[in-house]
């Protein structure tokens, strides 16, 4: 077992539990949007997926079906997590109990596997690193829908935000071979296998939409022109009543202003902006003369260094999530395959909020176009101009 990998679990435990103390012991248990689970939820979740791998899978510990009805995903309703989830304390000496024996599990499990393929380069650390980072990032987003739902509406900037025309800053990919995805063991099975396509060419924006070009598109009367939006696109925007990206507010001076898990704060002008569904930044794409990029474009992209700014928010791209030829469900069937259902749209990039072990060019996103709640955004794409 790499110690380093296993100080780095450590870190991330003890950042989920700090997150839930963070907040009144009364609203550990709320829920502040209809798609986050409570807080304590994610707690109990972690642990339980370690005791899970770890304890009983690798260990052969006896399955507990109380703690699994509490905090599997496909258990309780998100709405009835709350009110069933154990107090902090109780989460608190659960943990403390727990990380004494896991290292001793760990190792009497590579004592008597050593050849098991959950401990082949240390991928179950990784995977549990990984997997306890994307929780971090959603703890973060129900913070920041509490901080929501909490704005007394009355934070001035001190620069008002000022609308600009969509980017220009195009790179062109003239076409040809590409390898995509990656066959890493610590990468996650929907990025395998790695594989090469024939691209054709395209051109993309070496940075994401900031906040003034978005601001543009809605002083534009973007949110009212239906020449920007489908019809599925219409349908979700006037059931959502959205005019503005999801933690974006206006004050009583008519100033708009953000609001993330730590409070109301000025928008950037130059910033990339965030908050907002595929819909809109189709929407926005249609206003700009382009389009949203295919994945496979986004990571030959960075691969080729063609962009600049990623890991900011994460970019809709215009394809849905997909398995790739060849693919293979690791470590179990649950992860991936459920959402190759064309339900889902891919993001790619990573959000500033997200762990550094996902911020790699193949790893992949995935939910569906309605969500506004995922620090996502725009980076545009369209066919090259003819060169002369």
């Amino acid at each position: 077992m790499d110690r380093s990998l296993y100080a780095n679990l450590k870190e991330t435990r003890a950042s989920a539990q700090a997150l839930v103390r963070s907040v009144p012991p009364s609203e550990r248990r709320c829920m502040h949007h209809k798609d986050l689970s409570p807080l304590l939820w994610h707690l109990g979740h972690l642990l339980y997926m370690e005791q899970q791998w770890i304890g009983e899978r690798l260990a052969g510990l006896e399955h507990d079906a109380t703690r699994a009805r509490l905090f599997r995903p496909d258990g309780l309703r998100k709405r009835e997590r709350g009110a069933r989830m154990p107090d902090l304390d109780e989460l608190t000496r659960d943990w403390t109990d727990w990380e004494g024996r896991c290292v001793e599990l760990l190792g009497m499990a590579e004592s008597a596997h050593p050849d098991h393929p959950l401990l082949a380069d240390d991928f179950l650390l990784h995977f549990l690193i990984q997997h306890h980072g994307q929780h971090l990032e959603t703890m973060h987003q129900m913070l920041a829908a509490r901080a929501l739902a909490l704005d007394a509406g009355d934070f001035v900037p001190p620069r008002a935000l000022t609308p600009i025309a969509p980017p220009l800053d195009y790179q062109t990919w003239p076409g040809g071979s590409c390898e995509i995805g990656d066959d890493s063991r610590h990468h996650y099975d929907n990025e395998r296998p790695r594989h090469i396509l024939s691209v054709p060419a395209f051109a993309i924006a070496q940075y994401p939409v900031s906040n003034a070009a978005y601001l543009g598109f809605m002083e534009a009367g973007g949110y009212h022109d239906d020449r920007y939006w489908t019809c599925e696109g219409r349908r979700w925007r006037e059931s959502a009543g959205a005019e503005a990206p999801w933690h974006w507010r206006r004050n009583r001076h008519g100033s708009w202003y953000g609001v993330d898990h730590l409070g109301a704060f000025e928008l950037s002008p130059t910033a990339p902006v965030a908050g907002l569904s595929a819909y809109e930044a189709r929407a926005f794409a249609r206003y700009a003369h382009a389009r949203l990029p295919h994945e496979v474009e986004w990571e030959l992209g960075v691969r080729m260094g063609l962009l600049r700014d990623t890991g900011q928010v994460w970019e809709w791209c215009d394809n849905r999530f997909y398995a790739y030829p060849g693919f293979r469900a690791f470590p179990y069937r649950g992860y991936s395959m459920p959402w190759f259902d064309g339900a889902h749209t891919t993001l790619r990039g990573a959000s500033s909020i997200s762990d550094a072990s996902i911020k790699r060019p193949s790893f992949r996103n995935f939910y569906t176009a309605d969500k506004r709640h995922i620090s996502a955004g725009i980076r545009l794409c369209r066919q090259p101009y003819p060169l002369h």
